[in-house]
């Protein structure tokens, strides 16, 4: 019972935390600054451009370093349950991979030297292919857990966040190749879209613990 909670708890913490963090990064920025934009729509400003500036990479950094940790915590929790319901599963693994690539990121952000600014592309590119296998294999595991079976709404929510997402990759993956013209509003555009789909994700999972723990008090 235990562990359903923790699930749950440590995946809203990653909607939550990485959420929160953007957002009070962009209202620094538009309250400090004559920019005014909605990057989601027009695609004016980076996720990595509102982290490194002066009056918010701290803030940045400190968000997501805090989303790294919990994220370690949400990998560890899941897959011991998925452990304990006979299910062998490699999301440690995964999960370990995905967020030394998001440390790659978060350490290099704010330095202007061109390798840390290739590091810094690779990193955040790895890290999204990673998250995206992720995300697919946690589905998988939860679809064959029959427990799962009671919230179906819940798993079609992660399933077309997944197809979004698929989507969103095949239309931002032109800028991964350097020689490949690619608008910088557009790549923003999916980038944040992306960003949000990513960690919106866990919303849903949270909600299948939390009501798995439940519907077991009640049997």
């Amino acid at each position: 019972m235990k562990s359903k909670k923790l699930i749950s708890f440590f995946s809203i913490l990653s909607f939550i935390v990485p959420f929160i963090t953007i957002t009070i990064c962009y209202y620094i920025l538009i309250n400090n600054t004559s920019l005014n934009t909605f990057p989601f729509i027009d695609g004016r400003i980076s996720i990595s451009y509102l982290g490194r500036q002066d009056l918010t990479i701290e803030i940045f950094k400190t968000g997501m370093l805090l989303f790294v940790l919990i994220s370690f915590f949400f990998y560890f929790y899941i897959s011991n349950f998925f452990q304990k319901n006979k299910f062998e599963n490699k999301l440690k693994i995964y999960g370990i991979i995905a967020n030394f690539f998001l440390l790659i990121y978060i350490f290099t952000l704010g330095n202007n030297l061109e390798f840390y600014k290739i590091l810094r592309k690779v990193g955040i590119v790895l890290y999204i292919i990673t998250m995206y296998i992720n995300h697919i294999y946690t589905i998988k595991l939860l679809k064959k857990n029959k427990k799962f079976r009671f919230n179906n709404l819940s798993l079609n929510i992660l399933i077309t966040i997944i197809i979004i997402m698929t989507g969103l990759i095949i239309v931002g993956s032109p800028w991964i190749i350097s020689s490949f013209e690619y608008s910088d509003q557009m790549k923003n555009i999916v980038e944040w879209n992306y960003f949000l789909l990513m960690i919106s994700f866990y919303m849903p999972v949270s909600l299948l613990f939390y009501k798995l723990g439940n519907f077991r008090q009640l049997q």
